[in-house]
Parts: C-alpha cells; sequence; structure tokens
C-alpha cells in the first residue's frame, strides 16, 4: 500500500504494444531465437513448438518483454 495522498506504484501498468517482426528462427541449448538482418538476435520465450521452422525465415508476433527477449504470440513461416 501507498499513502494515501499518493497513489501506489503496484497499480500502474503500461500496456506493451505487440511487434511484428521477420527473421531467421534459430535454437540454442536454451532457448529459440530471432535472428534478425540487422544482426540484433531476440530470445523467444512461449515460443516450444516449431521445430519444422527451424533454420527458416519466420514472421513473430510478440510483446517486447525486454531488450532481448520477446514474448511470442505467433510464429509462422514468412
Amino acid at each position: 500500500m501507498g499513502r494515501p495522498d499518493r497513489p501506489s506504484a503496484r497499480g500502474v501498468t503500461m500496456a506493451s504494444l505487440s511487434l511484428r517482426l521477420h527473421g531467421h528462427l534459430r535454437r540454442n541449448a536454451r532457448a529459440f531465437l530471432l535472428e534478425m538482418e540487422d544482426g540484433h538476435v531476440w530470445r523467444l520465450k512461449g515460443a516450444q513448438d516449431f521445430p519444422p521452422l527451424l533454420d527458416t525465415e519466420v514472421i513473430v508476433e510478440a510483446r517486447k518483454a525486454s531488450s532481448s527477449l520477446l514474448d511470442v504470440l505467433w510464429l509462422g513461416p514468412a
């Protein structure tokens, strides 16, 4: 709880916009990765069932969870 004259920080939420990205789907020992043409590599959270798409061009719809992590909403062939 916060002070009565000031709202608690816990009550503040920010809506994150979904992103639509294009790149190569890769996998390392821990996670699936999306390699972008510009060299940026995203780790993909929630992408467990996509082995048929490994090493191919994909489109990912996701929410940015951090500077290098995407929370996947949808992933499919490009």
